[in-house]
């Protein structure tokens, strides 16, 4: 039943950030006779134009990540050899370490081991994400949301008397401007933050700094944790490196993280959401107790369209 509800509301959100597209679509006129888009063809539109900017952008970065990922192959066993000299060289100045060699060396043992736990981890993935089915129902829904999504919203505002219908549909309104902003909001931090450690990496001299960016961009949308796990790559990565780059990534990372978490994050979502600092970080961390960081990525929108059902809520009891 829980995951049902989330593909419901990740189907909302997505139909709520592209509602005013349509609309806008909808009510244009277009020819010198005024003829104006029917909704379903505005709809298609939309999806159509999703569709290629999601192909051009990927035919953009599979090339440099194919590339790049195909050097760490063809590098790995020289890596590991570096990797080996340098746990080795800790051992020896440093003898109250762990045998961290030892430890390495058994790393392609327990990598081999790992098959027997591959169906329980793609079982447990496919529960919590839903998978590609659970994705390609998000999209479906949020299509007959944006079809059905008049009819729907003049069947619900019905069910309440005709003098409180007006401030249901602004309380409607609202929560849809938040949906869309959030959504707006997630995906402008990932493009920010994965184009400032792509950069940050490539200025560094660090390798592969195209795939570093795309992991920094990736885990930031991972509320909290995200950030520290996209600089894992690139703090390891810098670990073959000489002392001064592997200080100047943390240093670089850190900057980025306190720049987010600070100014970008505060001020995105206060703009695009409305939710102030404070209780953004109350409703992740509620949402991450409930439902760990599906529930954590979703605490954001659904904790600004109760701010905007609360508010209507007192301003109805206490006008004044």
């Amino acid at each position: 039943m829980g995951e049902i509800l989330v593909i419901v509301l990740l189907a909302a959100i997505l139909a709520t950030g592209l509602s005013p597209v349509v609309d806008r679509l909808t009510r244009r006129e277009w020819t010198r006779r005024r003829r104006r888009l029917s909704r379903p063809l505005s709809i298609a539109l939309v999806y159509v134009g999703l569709l290629v900017a999601f192909g051009a952008l990927a035919s953009l970065l599979i090339t440099p990540m194919v590339v790049e990922t195909r050097e760490i192959v063809q590098r790995a066993p020289e890596l590991y050899r570096q990797l080996q000299e340098m746990l080795t060289g800790l051992q020896q100045r440093y003898t109250w370490l762990p045998d961290l060699t030892s430890i390495l060396n058994r790393l392609p043992q327990e990598a081999g081991q790992l098959g027997q736990y591959l169906g329980a981890a793609t079982g447990v993935a496919f529960r919590v994400f839903g998978g590609v089915v659970s994705a390609v129902s998000v999209l479906i829904l949020s299509i007959y949301m944006l079809l059905e999504g008049p009819t729907i919203k003049e069947g619900f505002l019905r069910l309440f008397p005709r003098a409180h219908q007006r401030r249901v549909e602004t309380v409607l309104q609202s929560v849809g401007q938040k949906f869309g902003g959030w959504l707006r909001g997630q995906l402008f931090l990932g493009f920010v933050i994965g184009i400032a450690a792509g950069l940050g990496t490539w200025i560094l001299g660090l390798p592969y700094p195209f795939l570093l960016g795309l992991a920094a961009g990736i885990t930031e949308l991972i509320p909290m944790v995200g950030p520290v796990l996209g600089a894992i790559p690139a703090v390891l990565v810098a670990l073959f490196g000489p002392t001064w780059r592997l200080l100047a990534v943390i240093v670089l990372f850190t900057v980025i993280q306190q720049v987010e978490n600070n100014l970008l994050v505060p001020r995105v979502m206060k703009q695009a959401v409305g939710l102030s600092p404070l209780l953004t970080i109350v409703a992740i961390m509620i949402g991450a107790q409930l439902m760990g960081i599906l529930g954590a990525l979703l605490a954001v929108p659904i904790a600004a369209a109760l701010q905007v059902i609360v508010g209507e809520i007192v301003r109805t009891v206490r006008p004044a």
